[in-house]
């Protein structure tokens, strides 16, 4: 579902973009026309895509006629704009080949199954059936000057060249955007925040292997969660470790520290320091939380453990000498 609103989302974005684009590029056209005092028919197509591409600005607010208008709207480039544009400026002495091109990207990225498939045969078929066309039919295509195709040339292959980059930068970073989304989820915790197990497992095998720098695995425990989950609810339920994640991270976040949700009601830290201090850091986050549990009737409390990543020990041994010592602690809080 994520996934899927992402791709909803970017479509949207990335056809807006295409919008404006069209836009700009049809005003920078009129424009260069009217300067180069060209006729003012050759301007026709220009105002034709701007009023398209503001159209479509205008209506993609609509959310439930979103895909129909985006499909309707390439239906109309490809089908109709296309060819008018072609034969009205010279045939293949114009930049049509550049715009078939800045169509087909597109048209790929922004739709999907039978919509991409008939969009783009249909590019195909009707760039085909204009050279054609021009081929067996030159009195259908306008003819220009050497002069007036070169000033054109001058003018809107920079331009297109300018907008295919502007799209295409645009493609690029919303790749880079969704790219970092998916590493987030793929490393991130949704409820907390913080590094999942997976990335828990790639820091503990770095410190397992770093002989220069002394790491410590500390596993970290809510005693009594489900008690608390079931005598004030989940919401609360979900701010105990969220609160609990906050203290971890104000206390351990920085640094190479590694501060995860190792799974549940447990969570792992992984400290590159002094033991001592360690001891002392993992009392005063007792303390804050026992503060914070405390309008629920001490409804539940954190047990901790720890241990050394020593280099000459596998991470399964560190695991099960923390976890054996985190068992311990709460049984001791259990028999007293």
């Amino acid at each position: 579902m994520v996934r899927k609103m992402d791709r909803s989302g970017i479509q949207v974005r990335f056809y807006r973009a295409t919008a404006i684009a069209g836009a700009g590029l049809s005003v920078v056209c009129i424009i260069g026309n009217g300067l180069c005092a060209f006729p003012l028919r050759l301007s026709i197509k220009w105002v034709v895509l701007f009023l398209i591409c503001t159209t479509a600005l205008f209506l993609l607010k609509r959310e439930k006629y979103r895909v129909h208008m985006m499909f309707s709207a390439f239906v109309f480039l490809i089908f109709l704009f296309l060819p008018f544009a072609f034969l009205d400026s010279g045939g293949s002495n114009n930049n049509a080949v550049g715009y078939v091109f800045l169509l087909l990207i597109s048209t790929t990225y922004l739709f999907s199954g039978w919509r991409r498939i008939f969009l783009a045969f249909g590019l195909v078929v009707v760039f085909m059936a204009l050279h054609a066309a021009e081929y067996f039919h030159p009195d259908l295509v306008m003819v220009y000057s050497e002069r007036s195709q070169f000033v054109d040339r001058m003018i809107q292959i920079p331009i297109l060249l300018l907008v295919s980059f502007f799209i295409i930068l645009h493609f690029a970073k919303e790749y880079e955007r969704v790219n970092a989304k998916l590493d987030e989820y793929a490393n991130i915790d949704a409820l907390t925040g913080l590094y999942n197990r997976r990335m828990f497992n790639k820091a503990i095998e770095e410190a397992a292997l770093d002989r220069e720098n002394p790491a410590y695995l500390v596993l970290i425990d809510v005693d009594n969660f489900k008690r608390a989950n079931d005598t004030y609810g989940h919401s609360v339920g979900d701010k105990v470790l969220q609160k609990l994640a906050d203290l971890l991270q104000e206390s351990f976040g920085y640094g190479r520290n590694n501060v995860s949700r190792w799974g549940g009601d447990e969570f792992a830290v992984i400290y590159y320091g002094d033991k001592n201090e360690l001891s002392q850091r993992l009392e005063g986050i007792k303390n804050s939380f026992q503060d914070f549990i405390t309008p629920y009737n001490g409804a539940a409390d954190i047990s901790f453990s720890s241990a050394s990543v020593r280099v000459d020990g596998t991470v399964g041994q560190v695991l099960t000498q923390a976890d054996h010592s985190l068992y311990q602690d709460k049984q001791k809080k259990h028999s007293s």
